[in-house]
């Protein structure tokens, strides 16, 4: 795919940690980001907390199109300038209790934008974020849930061939089986570009457990952290943008 005959989506994911750290230290992260789709994880989902997130994307000049109790801390925000042309949220099956521990809820955001490329013509996205959990057979069956030949949700089926794109945190690193289901089918843009750096914790990262991964029709150009003074401060993950060329969906 020539760069000429490719339209460019920019895409970031960020764990914000329930929005427990400096909230100007993750507006100004989110700012640097410039992403046409944010994909955020631990979001507060309590109703007295629900506007925490829209004082949050207001400040960083966003807008919150996915969000609620069933994405279980999951949301999608774009930039003013994205047409959205659906968004909803969906929840993934958990146990209830695991031992003697209760068991986090876990869902993902969706949203279907429309990239505009040279010429006139124009793509459909489905960005998805999603925040995998805690136990490895659990990730691994919401891996498969969250990638063809599994369907969106219904706000968003009729895009079921359009290209997608996973973002967020999936609590494991590269050598993990749930992420081997993701990238069976997808690819992970930090590898491609060249670009892969360790996400948690944000203050001594070890771990690259924070990922943009895409569907093989586009191409990764570049993914990075935003140059923040502070981003540590921020929350304990590393925010990740990544810079995805969107081919013509006229061209075979």
């Amino acid at each position: 795919m020539s760069p000429g005959a490719a339209a460019r989506l920019r895409v970031a994911t960020c764990n914000v940690r329930e929005l427990l750290d400096d909230g100007r230290a993750l507006r100004e992260v989110l700012r640097a980001a410039g992403a046409d789709v944010v994909c955020l994880q631990e979001v507060p989902t309590h109703p007295l907390a629900l506007h925490r997130l829209g004082d949050l994307a207001t400040g960083a000049g966003l807008q919150v199109v996915a969000a609620g109790r069933a994405g279980a801390g999951t949301a999608v925000l774009v930039a003013p300038r994205v047409d959205v042309r659906a968004a909803a949220v969906r929840a993934l099956p958990t146990a209830s209790r695991r031992g003697w521990r209760p068991v986090r809820r876990r869902g993902a955001a969706e949203a279907v934008v429309r990239v505009p490329g040279p010429a006139g013509w124009s793509a459909e996205v489905l960005v998805r974020s999603v925040h995998l959990g805690l136990d490895a057979a659990e990730r691994v069956d919401h891996a498969l849930r969250l990638v063809p030949p599994a369907l969106p949700a219904p706000a968003c089926a009729p895009w079921t061939g359009a290209p997608l794109v996973v973002a967020g945190d999936l609590n494991e690193g590269p050598g993990g089986a749930a992420r081997a289901v993701l990238t069976a089918r997808l690819t992970d843009a930090a590898e491609e570009a060249g670009g892969a750096f360790a996400t948690f914790p944000a203050r001594s990262p070890r771990r690259r457990i924070d990922v943009v991964l895409a569907d093989a029709r586009m191409v990764p150009a570049a993914v990075a952290t935003p140059a923040v003074a502070g981003a540590a401060e921020a929350t304990d993950h590393l925010a990740v943008v990544a810079d995805l060329r969107v081919p013509d969906p006229r061209q075979p």
